[in-house]
């Protein structure tokens, strides 16, 4: 694995960005500032691998090394906990290696490498846990679980989700037992499941402490009150926008904007994305006439949530139209490319790029001829079909794995992702199926292990009609 990381680097070594994540991350190194919209902690690893080296050389290097340890501990998985075959496992963790949704963002001044580690790692403590019920491994999967969206808040919803479901997940066999056969308090399972809701109350309270601990922390480096982001609101009113009605509005100044919403093409689902960042649309308007972040902010929150909670089969029919983008070649396609190399730098920022970084590029990105990782990136897209199926891929482990539990955890996990990349973001992106990727060769691993336990089964069962050793003798 690690030979065929280094290779890769060596072949294609040119440092990427994707503006304005880039960028955002870069100025976080530069002057220490906490962005509203996203996570903040790989913006002081840039500033530790590329500002102070004055190279990204030294990033790249130990993305790479991040994305090779991603890969052997996907394979450990597989060995250990799946207890696979040496050989499957080796085979899925050389494919985990050349997973075209991973190993193009090496490249980028991105968050994605580092991200996916500590996914996997999390994923790993996770199983672990199933395996063991212990709850030390259920403290460091919240640990875990805090630097992973200190990366990219995209996790909140899994690990959200996942601090409940884990242990029940694990003690749910005690429990159906107790239940079938009404078991007193005083029999083993009962008291296993007394366990089991300790287990829960300590991984809610876990949670609680260290999100806490979390958003104080975020709030004291923003200069404003503790928060996971700052600009959540305007986020759900672009992604959301199609479904929103004046009457929604907790401020009538909001209510007007979405009321003229023809004249900034409020309905277009091809438009979400524009309407938070793009000068004239929804976001920026509401910004221009309310000054207060915090306020303005709030007003828009409130007025998803109100167009979630009136017309929620809206807003379930805007995540069906994203998913459905998933399986249209040409908007995928176009997609990819601009999650490739978009935007355009100014000269200040050019100059900052070659004088802290010694980095030179084009100012506008999509000009820039494509990468062997780029191109690879984008002729893998048949791939990417059976990646967002990745929720019925786990199911059929559910039912037929070897390791129900499991499964029913990678499940879990999925079906949350594929909420998050349709119906919280604004368009289809195969940079934000990313996760899900990893899922999908962990459940694939697990039926191909099912198929070839199932097959050895029956090659070692005595054919029928025949005696046994012991009627022979």
């Amino acid at each position: 694995v690690l030979a065929i990381k280094l290779l890769l680097l060596w072949v294609d070594p040119t440092p990427r960005l994707f503006m304005g994540d880039s960028w955002s991350y870069i100025w976080t190194a530069l002057t220490g500032w906490i962005p509203g919209d996203r996570s903040y902690f790989y913006g002081y690893l840039v500033r530790g691998l590329a500002l102070w080296p004055h190279s990204f050389t030294p990033l790249l290097v130990i993305q790479v090394l991040a994305s090779t340890a991603t890969a052997i501990v996907f394979a450990l998985i597989c060995s250990r906990l799946f207890e696979m075959s040496n050989r499957l496992s080796f085979l899925f963790g050389l494919l985990c290696t050349v997973d075209p949704c991973q190993l193009v963002w090496e490249r980028y001044v991105m968050t994605e490498t580092f991200s996916l580690l500590l996914y996997v790692l999390v994923l790993y403590c996770s199983l672990t846990y199933l395996r063991n019920r212990r709850l030390w491994q259920l403290a460091i999967v919240q640990g875990l679980s805090v630097l992973l969206i200190g990366f990219r808040m995209s996790y909140l919803l899994v690990v959200q989700g996942c601090t409940i479901l884990l242990p029940v997940i694990a003690f749910a066999h005690c429990a159906l037992r107790v239940l079938r056969h009404r078991s007193g308090t005083r029999t083993p399972e009962a008291r296993v499941l007394i366990i089991g809701s300790i287990h829960v109350i300590a991984s809610i309270a876990m949670m609680f402490v260290m999100h806490g601990a979390y958003k104080y922390a975020n709030g004291r480096l923003s200069h404003r009150e503790p928060a996971y982001l700052y600009n959540t609101g305007d986020h759900l009113a672009a992604v959301w926008a199609p479904a929103l009605k004046p009457s929604d509005a907790t401020d009538p100044r909001f209510g007007e904007i979405i009321a003229n919403g023809d004249q900034i093409k409020i309905k277009d689902l091809h438009f979400r994305n524009a309407q938070q960042y793009a000068e004239g649309l929804l976001i920026p308007r509401w910004h221009q006439i309310e000054k207060n972040r915090r306020e303005n902010d709030r007003v828009s929150r409130e007025t998803s949530i109100n167009a979630l909670r009136h017309r929620p089969l809206e807003i379930v029919g805007l995540a069906v139209q994203t998913y459905l983008e998933y399986w249209n070649l040409r908007l995928i396609w176009r997609y990819a490319r601009n999650d490739l190399g978009y935007g355009k730098l100014k000269q200040e920022q050019l100059k900052t790029l070659d004088e802290k970084f010694g980095f030179q590029t084009v100012n506008y990105l999509p000009v820039l001829p494509y990468s062997l990782l780029q191109r690879y990136f984008l002729a893998a897209w048949p791939y990417y079909f059976i990646v967002v199926l990745s929720p019925l891929i786990c199911a059929f482990a559910v039912c037929f794995g070897r390791h129900r539990a499991f499964a029913f955890l990678l499940f879990t996990h999925a079906s949350i992702l594929m909420v998050v990349v349709t119906a919280l973001s604004q368009q289809a992106s195969i940079r934000y199926v990313q996760p899900i990727s990893l899922l999908t060769l962990l459940s694939i691993a697990l039926c191909i292990d099912w198929l070839a336990t199932r097959k050895g089964r029956q090659r070692c069962s005595p054919p029928l009609g025949s005696a046994s050793l012991k009627e022979r003798i």
